[in-house]
């Protein structure tokens, strides 16, 4: 017979599990070519909101390992070598966790917010370093024919990650 103790850290360990589960499934969704459809030449990059949602329920730390955890698989399966996503994942998921601990309530419109500002933080980054800072002259084409589309086809996915990921909470919460 378990304990209320070991019940609730079994709770825990199952969330997670199905937690990771989400960024496995959403990296495969995202880094295998075809399964997600190319539009126009943008493309979406759910593991940010995947990341981002998680956040906000596990709070900062928690939060953070699971951005560790994305950033790796989508660092490994571009062999960039540079492991970039990784930190701006792990910084993205620790401010967002930071927030919905001191700032914000956890809700759809704040998930929208903070996945939305995200997205276009990150995509603003590569933005700044594979162009403005490499001295190309296209930035502003491609701004506007890559970058901001992915942002919009990006948090497109928020609002299925989060209330997935709700029903995960909610399903294996603390008692």
């Amino acid at each position: 017979m378990l304990t209320h103790q070991e019940f609730d850290n079994k709770n825990v360990y199952i969330r997670r599990l199905c937690l990771a589960g989400i960024v496995l499934l959403t990296a495969l969704l995202q880094n295998t070519e075809g399964l997600l459809p190319s539009v126009l030449g943008f493309r979406a990059m759910p593991l940010i909101p995947a990341v981002i949602c998680i956040a906000m329920y596990e709070r900062e730390l928690p939060g953070m390992f699971f951005g560790v955890f994305a950033g790796l698989l989508w660092d490994s399966a571009a062999r960039t070598g540079t492991n970039l996503n990784t930190i701006l994942l792990t910084i993205l998921a620790f401010v967002c966790g930071c927030l919905i601990t001191h700032l914000m309530r956890n809700n759809i419109l704040t998930a929208l917010l903070l996945g939305g500002s995200a997205t276009t933080v990150f995509l603003l980054f590569y933005f700044l370093k594979d162009f403005v800072f490499s001295g190309h002259i296209d930035g502003a084409y491609k701004l506007l024919t890559f970058y901001i589309p992915s942002a919009v086809y990006t948090v497109l996915f928020l609002p299925l990650l989060y209330y997935v990921i709700h029903l995960i909470e909610k399903k294996f919460a603390d008692r």
